[in-house]
């Protein structure tokens, strides 16, 4: 294991965990994520569901931010690393998928709070243990920066969706990686609803790339729980960015909060002025708003 971390293992990456592309599709990180952080904890003798039942104690996901840099491919094996340091009540991993070149595919900072009986608490059973194996204080900080969570200042598009009972995990709860699918899912219906797809896109020479997303999980999602997706869209030079919101519908409680970047990359090359969301940002979008209030 390399010191420079913490803790290391190897994935391999098989053809049903990738796009039509070949390539992982954005939401199936946050799988290989929890499986490193599994396995790191099942390292310091921590099982996550034994916890839970004797001890009444749950790793709750509370915001991640996950910066992709390569594509990982079908049949592709990447070394899956990993650091943690305390912040206050926040434990924050901060992992890294590189290839066995030695190049970095994704970095991510994902922090997790405790919870103790259903309710939140600065962690320190989780963090007197870690210090009896590992030296928790000198973990290196995170190197990806956390969005400033605010309302959606505009909402141009709501789409209705439920949580199915196959997308939960043991507790119920929808995964983090099926949370980032619904919003995925809610970009979809927005760009086929105007008329577009990513897929027109593609043949046309232009691939959408998400290069970061930023989630705030603010309430769990259960199963059989009806919600609205909530998105709002902008250009910042040429990253296109989705804002987005997951809200319970019976209530109307904010349950997630996102911030989706894409850029452009037209025949494999980036757009570094995002000129190829010109035509859909500056003539599309803001046809589609005054359509939406006639």
């Amino acid at each position: 294991m390399s010191k420079k971390y913490l803790f290391e293992s190897t994935v391999k990456i098989r053809d049903f965990e990738c796009d039509m592309q070949g390539v992982v599709n954005n939401a199936y990180y946050h799988n290989l994520l929890m499986q490193t952080r599994t396995e790191f904890l099942e390292s310091v003798g921590i099982n996550r569901q034994q916890w839970s039942e004797e001890r009444g104690i749950d790793f709750v996901v509370y915001e991640t931010a996950i910066q992709y840099r390569l594509p990982i491919q079908n049949g592709e094996t990447f070394r899956s690393c990993l650091n943690l340091h305390r912040e206050g009540a926040r434990f924050v991993y901060v992992q890294d998928f590189r290839r066995e070149s030695g190049e970095l595919c994704m970095r991510a900072r994902v922090d997790v709070v405790v919870g103790l009986h259903g309710r939140l608490t600065r962690g320190d059973v989780f963090a007197d243990w870690l210090r009896t194996r590992i030296n928790l204080q000198e973990m290196p900080s995170a190197n990806v920066k956390r969005r400033t969570d605010k309302p959606l200042d505009e909402v141009i598009y709501d789409y209705e969706m439920k949580v199915r009972d196959y997308e939960c995990d043991v507790y119920g709860s929808a995964t983090n990686a099926y949370v980032q699918r619904y919003l995925e899912v809610t970009r979809l219906e927005f760009m086929e609803e105007m008329g577009e797809t990513f897929r027109k896109w593609h043949d046309n020479g232009v691939d959408m790339m998400v290069t970061k997303v930023d989630l705030k999980f603010i309430k769990p999602m259960m199963s059989s729980e009806k919600f609205h997706s909530l998105m709002n869209i902008r250009q910042d030079g040429p990253r296109v960015i989705f804002e987005q919101e997951i809200r319970r519908k019976s209530d109307k409680h904010l349950c997630v909060s996102a911030a989706v970047e894409i850029v452009g990359i037209v025949n494999g090359t980036l757009d570094t002025e995002g000129k190829c969301f010109d035509h859909f940002m500056n003539v599309q979008v803001p046809n589609w708003k005054a359509g939406q209030h006639l």
